[in-house]
């Protein structure tokens, strides 16, 4: 009586387990998604240094292709801004003789193109985690503002972003789903207003957003 109890619990289990790996299925491998994100930053080293204070002022789009066994190539493009007001300290303008005594307020915001490839582990089932590397290049531009002198600069610079996150579908046949990511972007940026020097700028990134995908 015992062993046919234990193997109608081990049928139960074995069909549980079949079953939730059915209900797990997607029925269907996508052949490309695209996203659009909510962007977090949180500024690192020198940049932290610029500006300490994370940011929720920012988007990201993108999209991917696969290639063959979960392998993806695609880009992304965002949109990031970081700021903070600081304490009042003097600073001088040679050029029109004076000095300024006031409260400063530090922002800079960028423009992230990148081309991404990435590796989705199971990319037919309705979790579908995954790890990348983003290449590219950002705009950025870096102000000071004290008063009503607005002290700037721009340039471009040489990125790396490597990611880790996962696409996370709304049923098993759905169009639609979720992205979660988090991400690690190292820059050739620099910094070079007033007697600052800051370089290599960093930062993480949490994104959260929505997923269109394409059979």
């Amino acid at each position: 009586m015992k062993k046919i109890v234990l193997l109608i619990v081990m049928f139960v289990m074995a069909w549980g387990v079949m079953q939730a790996q059915e209900n797990t299925s997607l029925g269907y491998k996508p052949q490309s998604y695209y996203t659009f994100s909510w962007n977090n930053t949180f500024p690192l080293g020198d940049f932290n240094t610029w500006v300490s204070k994370p940011s929720m002022a920012g988007f990201d789009f993108g999209g991917r292709y696969l290639l063959m066994k979960g392998l993806t190539v695609g880009f992304n493009v965002s949109w990031q801004r970081v700021s903070k007001d600081y304490d009042a300290e003097t600073y001088t303008i040679p050029e029109k003789g004076i000095a300024i005594t006031a409260e400063n307020y530090r922002f800079s915001w960028m423009a992230p193109f990148q081309v991404v490839v990435a590796y989705h582990f199971i990319p037919d089932k309705l979790v579908s985690p995954y790890i990348g590397l983003g290449i590219g290049g950002d705009y950025m531009e870096h102000h000071l503002l004290v008063q009503e002198y607005d002290i700037y600069e721009d340039q471009w610079d040489f990125s790396l972003s490597p990611e880790v996150g996962a696409l996370v579908k709304f049923g098993n046949f759905a169009n639609w789903g979720a992205l979660v990511a988090f991400n690690y972007k190292w820059t050739t940026n620099k910094i070079e207003l007033y007697q600052t020097d800051f370089k290599n700028l960093s930062m993480l990134n949490l994104k959260v957003g929505i997923a269109y995908i394409l059979r």
